[in-house]
């Protein structure tokens, strides 16, 4: 999966031991037995967090992003995530689920230096 990103934060290692936490799931996509997308989420009382989307660059553009977040559709309560500002095909995908942005994080990312934009989305 690290393919997905141009420098991830989330080495395998990362994701093994989050996957433990007792806050977080994680939703797998395979194709011919290997994993070709994931969603991570942590969840804090009527609070849930998206850590983590990642589409291998060989199957992005299929809507696999959208198959994972409706893993989260049936949830109650507020839903948050952060995204590179220049990455608008995952602003778009988010928007059609009806996130919005409610905040910046400047200079948040590095490799390279970026902002995030803060999105959330209330459910009930």
């Amino acid at each position: 999966m690290s393919l997905a990103y141009e420098e991830s934060p989330w080495t395998r290692a990362y994701i093994l031991a989050d996957i433990i936490n007792e806050n977080s799931d994680y939703f797998f996509l395979e194709e011919e037995g290997q994993i070709v997308g994931l969603l991570a989420i942590s969840t804090i009382m009527d609070e849930l967090e998206i850590t983590n989307i990642a589409i291998h660059p060989d199957f992005q553009g299929q809507g696999l992003a959208s198959l994972l977040l409706t893993e989260v559709s049936t949830f109650s309560g507020t839903l948050f995530l952060e995204v590179r500002k220049s990455n608008l095909a995952a602003q778009k995908c988010y928007e059609k689920f009806g996130f919005k942005i409610y905040h910046t994080r400047k200079n948040y990312y590095d490799k390279p230096l970026e902002d995030a934009l803060l999105m959330r989305k209330e459910q009930f």
